[in-house]
């Protein structure tokens, strides 16, 4: 990843999609199965989906909203409804692109637990620095004051 002047880590396509399967062989390796791949939209779906596919489990997703499209702050999360064809049972991978804070993935989690009694793991590609969370799975740590553009951003 190339870093510029305004400490952004800036990731292309290439980069990204050996990202996803870094995540995931990190996944197989552990020799875990899951039942069904969560993915929080927008950032988290196209890991969730690779991971759906090399898994060969079914996909849903879950809208949040927490970032201010202006100056990157994270602010109060919103949590949408989950969207999936068939309903959470067993163990669930819970997927995003990265774990900032931890509050995003902390709370979809404990809903998942909460509201399906289901198992949860969770795997993102990029884990600040600061985070009060740790993923199972994640393919690095980043700098607390960076900020990631991802290639479906440009």
């Amino acid at each position: 990843m190339k870093t510029n002047q305004e400490k952004q880590l800036i990731c292309d396509w290439e980069e990204f999609w050996g990202y996803c399967e870094t995540v995931t062989q990190g996944i197989i390796n552990n020799n875990k199965s899951y039942t069904q791949a969560i993915a929080i939209i927008r950032g988290g779906y196209y890991l969730g989906d690779y991971i759906s596919r090399r898994l060969n489990i079914p996909l849903g997703v879950i809208a949040t909203k927490s970032y201010s499209d202006v100056n990157h702050k994270q602010q109060k999360l919103t949590i949408g409804e989950f969207s999936w064809v068939e309903k959470p049972c067993g163990k669930i991978l819970l997927v995003d692109d990265l774990v900032d804070s931890g509050v995003t993935l902390k709370a979809i989690k404990e809903k998942l637990i909460q509201e399906y009694k289901v198992e949860v793991d969770t795997a993102v590609i990029w884990q600040k620095s600061h985070s009060q969370f740790t993923p199972d799975y994640y393919h690095s740590i980043t700098p607390s004051d960076s900020w990631i553009i991802q290639p479906f951003e440009n």
